[in-house]
């Protein structure tokens, strides 16, 4: 029997979860690598996709990144359609990565409705303010 070396829709979600919950982390690819034992290159190819990462991996990355191994599935859902989501710009990662972090829940609420109301608008009302 031949087993085929190629990846998959949910190897593409599983390694852009993987890279989404190592930034916001702030842990670089190098760091996570030494964690676990794997070289950059082999971190950067699970992460864009390119390279399946095993069950035992999988349990060591979690660990080094202090998170639930469920994480690493959201987007993955048996039975409904697989959606590969966009990458997340370095800009949109910043702003997740300090959005919780502003004490205010009415501060919070006030940004998520001016990056809402700017994407809608495609970014019309920065040209109006300059």
């Amino acid at each position: 029997m031949t087993y085929a070396k190629s990846t998959s829709d949910i190897d593409l979600i599983i390694g852009a979860n993987i890279h989404r919950i190592r930034v916001l982390a702030g842990v670089s690819r190098r760091g996570l690598g030494k964690a676990v034992g794997l070289s950059f290159s082999q971190i950067k190819k699970c992460e864009d996709g390119q390279r399946r990462i095993s069950a035992s991996n999988i349990v060591a990355v979690a660990k080094a990144l202090d998170c639930s191994i469920d994480q690493f599935w959201q987007g993955v859902d048996p039975g409904e359609a697989i959606v590969v989501s966009p990458a997340q710009s370095d800009d949109a990662i910043a702003v997740a990565q300090n959005f919780d972090r502003i004490p205010s829940r009415a501060q919070r609420e006030a940004i998520a409705e001016l990056i809402e109301t700017l994407a809608a608008e495609g970014g019309s009302l920065r040209s109006a303010a300059e």
